[in-house]
């Protein structure tokens, strides 16, 4: 380090003449300043700085409340392509677009505030923008945020100029920020309609109340309709649009009381008045019933309490599937041996079958040899000479190991002792020498004569008798064969002899043999196997309809299951068999049910088969899977219940404030409205609030999609069984009947059809005399006579057909051949109806599915006609009450059910004349648009309406006299679609759409909902 002093150090130094000068000046402005102060005019800038403060605070909250009112009575939901619009977030529009209108409602109340103090005045301002960019800063120096659940709206204004100026002159300025609490609820009601459009828009996965209440009940009314189809009622339409149309007002009812904790007045009662049109509806559309109580229970109620628990939708039906035809089928084929199973006589044979066998087991118990003698090389082996030798020693006898079902005639065990000494003679030169070498073996023998019945289906098991007669039918069983096994056992010397030839390898060689049935079996094992058929024929499973509409289960897969489970029971097994005739009985009950567990396997591959191409329609139809639809429902019954069940789900309510929704139309319907009823439209245009389009999948009697199912089972050919023919035929008897003949092309078809028809029966009568020729002695008169006698019950070709088709031709042609309460008249009904069921996979006896279809179209028209034309009838004359009156007694004394026998639906597992339930699908797609809503809040803060009504929203933001296009309005709109799949038992009507209408589209649907002509929506109201 360097020292340095202080005197030579002269860096930084300023001379004392400078400092001198500066403290001088100093001195003379600070007295000068001193001499002009005046503390009265200070306290005047002071206060008008503090009361232009207060009131710019006044003027932005004046201006808060403005904006808001401006903004909710005109709200930008989407953002135009202009200056001004692209300011506004694609994600808050509404808040950006308040902002705005907070920041120039501001500058202009700003401009207004001015305070004068004697001689100063104090000036507040917010600059005005001018460009793009000024304003973005005017909207960037405001910031929004609510409280109280958005009934408090805060808004804080940044960069407020407060200036203060006397004599010209600004004395004080300060750059302040100003936040401002509004009691206005324009955030709460802002956010409430954007959640009563998200519940309105969205999937029930994602929240969506609309989705959810329009898939539940029109599930319910689906399932309700189209199980009431299926019991007799007269419902030609399942799903309509007008159930559709109730839905869909009831979810939006729903999804106002989660939104504003409250629902429209006006729209509860024209939802009211709706279920009350919508069931006169289905009474004129011949549904046979006043109103439709099923659809109005199923609805969610429009205002439902926090306590109000969800309604019970009548989907958790179930069908019960029996093993039915198959039965039948698998004991006429063991009965007359086809297929290629074998056969009751078969089964029966091989019971009398056995094998006559000694059996034997020898295990060597002891052995000894005497060692080799070795003389050397020198000595050469000349002769070997051996003796062999046996005794037979008699011990416990011991019986060798056999099966469950062999029969032991005799036993015996013995001890074979063999000695065996070989004598070598050697030679060395003349020298001669013998050698002897011993082996001694014990061999045990265990011996048996036995019985071995031959190998059957039925479980092993001791025959007792088994080798004396007696048992079962007294038979002889198997003593025959006793006799014979002992005459073997004689003939081979006894069973010391046996043991000896079994020590040496000599097994005796087995024998067959058959032995005499018992007198009277064929006819016992017969009425055992009917007996054992029909308790097998009504065996069933339950299973749920949801998972055979949702193609989840294959009730003959879980037939099938069920029949194996209980195959042992079912086979009857004694502990020991009550001799042979016994155990050919069990045996031909085994084979009998492994013939119908085989045909229920071929029906659950059928079954998988229909089940996988109806899915596959469905998907082609763009519905999405079966599966997917019960899924989806399931999903949708979940959120519509727990929204009922916990009143949190609603928006709550706790600021004092009521949320009052108010929309136009108050009930969206499917028809058209004159503009001049729709705010925002002009007088002339035509709007519709709500379009529809319902889709029923497998059309009736069968379409392209049924015949996609079908076309595995019965070819693509384009015809329809004989069965669904008849119905056709008697639907269009009623009708004709009804309307008295005078419909001449009703009446051409329906003739054409019945000689279809009556042709179509033929093969089955044919095959009905081949039954009769091979398993009757009758001639061939009295054959013919027996069948003119028990189809003579129906005396038209479609009641015949018919009877033939469900068995009744069976049971009786079989009555009047062999007698009631038969185990003749019972085989040979279940062989008439194998034959029958045989012809009908045949093309003969199928019917054109273009006549039956034209049939069934012209049925339908001339049916509706004939209600149509006896309704106005009636009202001309009488009162509502009188039309009711007539059409219910017409419906019930001119149509009875005969129009409701023809089918509806896909049937799973279509084996021909048998089937496990029916399913069909419907696909319904809604869409709505209110013209206008409007929200209007009450009670505890500023009174305010909200309001969206598709109006164009205009803004003249820099004060040029010209409004620039911020934004619109936009309506409020929803679409929603569901898939619905009902299943119902086989047989009867099935389930589906008989209008004729396969696809309803409602008026407009094609150009969606809103104004016909876009143009008459317009934008100013």
């Amino acid at each position: 380090m360097v020292g340095v002093r202080l005197a030579d150090d002269d860096r930084g130094r300023v001379p004392f003449a400078l400092l001198g000068v500066l403290l001088l000046v100093g001195s003379a402005t600070f007295s000068g300043a001193l001499s002009a102060h005046d503390p009265v005019a200070d306290r005047r800038v002071d206060d008008a700085m503090d009361r232009a403060t207060a009131q710019a605070d006044a003027a932005v909250r004046a201006a808060v409340g403005n904006a808001a009112r401006e903004a909710a009575a005109n709200p930008v939901i989407s953002p135009a392509n202009t200056t001004v619009g692209r300011l506004l977030s694609e994600e808050r529009p509404f808040r950006d677009y308040l902002r705005l209108r907070i920041a120039l409602a501001a500058s202009e109340r700003l401009r207004a505030v001015s305070v004068a103090r004697g001689d100063v005045n104090a000036t507040v301002t917010l600059p005005r923008p001018t460009n793009e960019s000024s304003l973005r800063d005017a909207m960037d120096r405001v910031s929004i945020s609510g409280r109280e659940n958005g009934t408090v709206l805060v808004a804080t204004v940044e960069n407020v100029s407060v200036e203060v100026a006397r004599g010209g002159r600004t004395v004080a300025a300060e750059s302040v920020t100003v936040t401002a609490g509004v009691r206005t609820p324009v955030l709460a009601l802002h956010d409430r309609t954007e959640a009563f459009e998200r519940r309105l828009d969205a999937n029930a996965l994602d929240g969506g109340t609309l989705d959810a209440t329009v898939t539940t009940a029109l599930w319910a009314s689906a399932w309700t309709r189209g199980w009431s189809q299926y019991a007799g009622a007269p419902v030609g339409n399942v799903v309509s649009n007008d159930h559709a149309a109730l839905a869909t007002n009831a979810g939006v009812l729903l999804a106002e009381q989660q939104a504003f904790g409250t629902t429209d007045a006006d729209a509860r009662g024209a939802t009211g008045r709706a279920a009350v049109r919508a069931g006169a509806r289905s009474l004129l559309s011949q549904t046979g019933v006043p109103a439709a109580p099923e659809l109005a229970n199923a609805l969610p109620a429009p205002n439902p309490s926090a306590e109000s628990v969800a309604n019970e939708i009548p989907t958790n039906r179930t069908i019960n599937a029996s093993v039915g035809s198959a039965a039948d089928h698998a004991l006429v084929g063991l009965i007359d041996g086809h297929g290629d199973a074998p056969a009751s006589d078969d089964v029966v044979a091989d019971a009398h079958r056995a094998t006559t066998a000694i059996e034997a087991d020898a295990t060597v118990i002891a052995h000894s040899d005497d060692p080799p003698v070795d003389l050397g090389t020198e000595w050469e082996l000349v002769d070997t000479a051996t003796e062999t030798s046996s005794s037979v020693e008699t011990v416990a006898t011991r019986t060798p190991a056999l099966e469950a079902d062999t029969v032991v005639v005799d036993a015996g065990s013995r001890i074979v002792t063999t000695s065996e000494t070989t004598t070598r003679t050697w030679r060395r030169g003349n020298e001669t020498f013998h050698t002897e070498e011993t082996t001694e073996t014990k061999t045990r023998v265990d011996l048996a004569a036995v019985v071995d019945p031959a190998a059957v289906s039925a479980p092993e098991r001791p025959l007792d008798p088994a080798v004396e007669p007696g048992g079962a039918l007294d038979g002889e069983n198997f003593a025959a064969a006793a006799d014979a096994v002992e005459d073997a056992v004689a003939t081979r010397g006894g069973f010391d002899d046996l043991a000896r030839d079994v020590a040496d390898g000599d097994a005796p060689a087995r024998q067959q043999t058959t032995v005499p049935m018992a007198p009277g079996l064929d006819r016992w094992i017969r009425s055992d196997l009917v007996a054992l058929a029909d308790r097998v024929k009504n065996r069933s499973v339950t299973v749920s309809a949801r998972r055979v509409a949702a193609g989840e289960v294959n009730p003959a897969a879980e037939l099938a299951s069920d029949l194996r489970a209980d195959r042992l029971e079912l086979v009857g097994a004694p502990a020991a068999y009550d001799g042979v005739s016994d155990r050919a009985r069990v045996a031909v009950r085994a084979a009998y049910l492994d013939r119908v567990l085989a045909a229920l396997d071929r029906r659950a591959n059928r079954t998988a088969a229909a089940t996988g191409a109806a899915d596959d329609a469905s998907t082609d139809a763009n519905l999405g899977s079966l599966s997917e639809a019960v899924r989806a429902e399931e999903v949708a019954r979940a959120t519509l219940g727990e929204t009922r069940a916990d009143g949190a789900n609603g928006t709550g309510n706790e600021t004092g404030v009521r949320f009052v929704p108010d929309a136009d139309p108050m009930y969206l319907s499917l028809g058209g409205l004159s503009g001049s009823a729709v705010p925002t439209v002009s007088r002339g245009g035509t709007y519709h609030p709500l379009v529809a389009r319902n889709t029923n999948l497998f059309t009736l009697p069968y379409g392209d999609a049924v015949d996609t199912v079908l076309e595995p089972v019965f070819g693509a050919n384009r015809r329809v069984p004989l069965r669904v023919a008849a119905r056709a035929l008697l639907a269009a008897d009623s009708t004709l009947a009804a309307t008295n003949g005078t419909n001449e092309t009703l009446a051409d078809r329906r003739d054409r059809l019945e000689i279809a028809v009556d042709r179509s029966t033929v093969p089955a009568e044919e095959a009905a005399k081949d039954v009769l020729r091979a398993h009757t002695d009758r001639s061939v008169t009295e054959r013919q006579r027996i069948l003119e006698r028990a189809l003579g019950e129906w005396d038209d070709p479609a009641h015949r057909a018919l009877a033939v088709t469900n068995g009744s031709a069976g049971r009786a042609i079989a009555v009047e051949a062999a007698g009631a309460g038969t185990v003749e008249a019972d085989l040979l009904e279940r062989r008439l109806d194998e034959a029958f069921r045989t012809v009908r996979r045949d093309r003969s006896t199928t019917v054109s599915q273009r006549l039956t279809n034209r049939t069934v179209e012209t049925t339908r028209t001339a049916r509706q006609q004939a209600v149509a034309d006896m309704a106005t009838d009636a009202a001309m004359r009488a009162t509502e009450k009188a039309v009711t009156d007539r059409v219910n007694d017409t419906l019930d004394s001119r149509f009875d059910t005969s129009f409701k026998r023809v089918p509806a639906g896909m049937p799973v597992a279509p084996v021909p004349g048998y089937w496990y339930a029916t399913v069909n699908v419907w696909d319904v797609e809604v869409a709505g648009e209110f013209a206008q809503f409007r929200v209007h809040a009450r009670g505890d803060a500023e009174s305010l309406t909200y309001a969206r009504d598709g109006s164009t929203v205009a803004l003249d933001w820099d004060g040029d006299g010209v409004a620039e296009t911020v934004g619109h309005g936009d309506r409020v709109t929803f679409d929603a679609e569901t898939t619905i799949v009902v299943a119902v038992p086989p047989s009867g009507v099935g389930v589906g759409d008989i209008d004729g209408d396969a696809d309803e589209r409602s008026e407009g649907w094609q150009g969606g909902p809103g104004c016909t002509v876009a143009a008459d929506c317009h934008a100013d109201g």
